[in-house]
C-alpha cells in the first residue's frame, strides 16, 4: 500500500486512503517495513530514526481507526 503514496492521481490527490476493511494489510505492511528499516533507511536516503518515526505514527493510525471503526488517510 505504501508505495500507493508516490502515485498522484485526480482521484487519490496524492493521499494513502486505507479503508476500514484493509486496516489489518496495512498494519501488517508496516510491521514488516519495520522489521526492514535498516533496509529502507538506505533504500530512500532518510535516517533510521526518521522512518521508525513515521512507521511509528502509522501504527498508531492504525490503533485509532480501530477504536473508531474507521479508515486512514495518508497524506
Amino acid at each position: 500500500m505504501l508505495p500507493q503514496l508516490a502515485e498522484i492521481t485526480v482521484e487519490n490527490r496524492g493521499n494513502l486512503q486505507v479503508p476500514p476493511s484493509e486496516i489489518d494489510a496495512f498494519e501488517q505492511e508496516c510491521v514488516l517495513l519495520t522489521a526492514n528499516v535498516e533496509q529502507l533507511s538506505a533504500a530512500t536516503g532518510y535516517d533510521t530514526d526518521r522512518v521508525l518515526h513515521y512507521l511509528t505514527n502509522m501504527r498508531r493510525a492504525v490503533e485509532h481507526a480501530r477504536s473508531i471503526h474507521g479508515g486512514i488517510i495518508i497524506w
